[in-house]
């Protein structure tokens, strides 16, 4: 049996605690996880988590802590990283509506998995949604993808923290950057970047 980390939460061999900075911001994290991103040892939410302690994660299917964000979400101070044909880009944020944002929302899952997610939960559609026009390269290798400009979790966090509060995270990179050097699995399973 494996034994694990207390603190990060990863197998010992792998435990990527002295890597692990906090980033301070002052928006509230909410990440709403779909259920099955949640078993992936790779998912990125864990390192946000690590990173930014305040996160708040959500299993999708948790119908009453769902319910609960519904409500605790207002629509002049929440704000949704989702594509959509309401969306607006996020690097065109004036700072007068940066300073009204107190919550940001990610997804975490899949392409398929977060627009399931959005038809399932219509409150999200309301809020305010921002997309990316300029979002750096992904540098996340050892998840598979066939979209050339996805990001992972942590990396759509940052590059929003970096846009809305404009902070440093460098702290989100490092942590994100260790897990991939850290990791065990079979080179077969990194994709090229």
């Amino acid at each position: 049996m494996r034994l694990y980390c207390e603190h990060c939460g990863y197998p010992q061999k792998t435990c990527i605690c002295s890597h692990i900075n906090t980033v301070d911001t002052s928006l509230e994290i909410v990440i709403i996880q779909h259920e099955k991103e949640a078993l992936h040892a790779k998912n990125t939410a864990r390192l946000v988590s690590l990173c930014i302690p305040s996160t708040r994660i959500i299993l999708a299917n948790d119908v009453v802590a769902m319910q609960s964000l519904s409500e605790h979400c207002s629509l002049r101070h929440s704000v949704l990283v989702y594509p959509s044909e309401c969306s607006t880009p996020i690097e065109n944020v004036d700072a007068v509506a940066r300073s009204e944002i107190t919550t940001l929302i990610l997804i975490d899952g899949s392409w398929k998995q977060a627009f399931g997610l959005v038809k399932q939960n219509p409150w999200l559609t309301k809020l305010p949604a921002f997309h990316f026009i300029s979002a750096p390269t992904s540098n996340y290798a050892i998840r598979h993808t066939t979209l050339s400009n996805a990001l992972s979790t942590l990396e759509a966090t940052a590059y929003a923290l970096q846009c809305l509060d404009q902070i440093d995270v460098s702290g989100l990179y490092r942590a994100q950057t260790a897990l991939q050097d850290k990791w065990q699995g079979p080179m077969s399973h990194r994709r090229n970047l």
